[in-house]
């Protein structure tokens, strides 16, 4: 069963009210989000503690920095593509693009992915575009909404080490990518596919074993491995 953690009668300093602070600070940046829609600016939830979370991203920082240059490289490509038609959100965990939201035609989304497919050091694309009229704000704002409460969801589980995720939400479809072992990948999609509201999730991740995750990535654990015979380890605090 999903541990839920209280902040009620926490202290700043520990792990519940730590818990409970980083849950508070996405939903305030994604109501500040929604309410700064109708002036077309967003502000993205991953602005709240954004150098800690560059800290702890399981991507090196060689990575983290190559998927923003993929990312701003495809956005100005398609942008040129659409000359202000359509409503394409681009996104890049891994080298791995995720490509969401509208064009007018089947031929621009054939397009928008040949044009990221061509960007060098890209591994994949996730065409998830559809083709139709834009969406209104009140749905942008409403799939905001749903990546929030998705991340607040993996904060609240202690057996997630949320900042593994990178989550997007498009049409209430929730896409997850990361670096992320069976066991976690399972979890999450569980998690995310109880959020009400939400259609459906999708995951495009990059797996790992667990032996990687104790290794490689340990200093970004949250579910200790518990090795055959020995007493169960409970969860570090995030």
């Amino acid at each position: 069963m999903m541990q839920r953690m209280q902040g009620n009668g926490s202290t700043p300093g520990s792990g519940r009210g730590r818990v409970a602070a980083r849950r508070a600070g996405w939903l305030l940046a994604t109501v500040l989000a929604a309410s700064q829609l109708q002036g077309c600016f967003v502000l993205g939830a991953a602005a709240v503690g954004g150098t800690a979370m560059v800290a702890t991203d399981r991507r090196t920082a060689g990575s983290q920095l190559e998927d923003k240059n993929i990312q701003l490289t495809a956005s100005g490509r398609i942008s040129d593509l659409l000359a202000g038609a359509g409503n394409v959100n681009v996104d890049c965990y891994n080298q791995q693009v995720l490509l969401t939201g509208q064009v007018p035609t089947e031929a621009d989304k054939v397009q928008a992915q040949n044009i990221v497919a061509g960007i060098a050091n890209v591994k994949s694309v996730a065409n998830q575009l559809v083709v139709g009229p834009n969406s209104s704000l009140g749905q942008q704002a409403n799939d905001t909404y749903l990546t929030s409460k998705v991340r607040a969801t993996f904060i609240d589980d202690s057996q997630l080490y949320s900042q593994a995720f990178q989550i997007t939400t498009s049409g209430g479809i929730v896409y997850l990518q990361g670096i992320v072992t069976p066991e976690e990948a399972q979890r999450a999609s569980d998690d995310a596919s109880r959020v009400s509201g939400v259609k459906k999730v999708v995951t495009l991740f990059t797996m790992i074993s667990s032996q990687q995750l104790q290794t490689q990535y340990k200093n970004t654990s949250q579910t200790p491995v518990t090795p055959p015979g020995s007493a169960p380890v409970q969860p570090a605090k995030p």
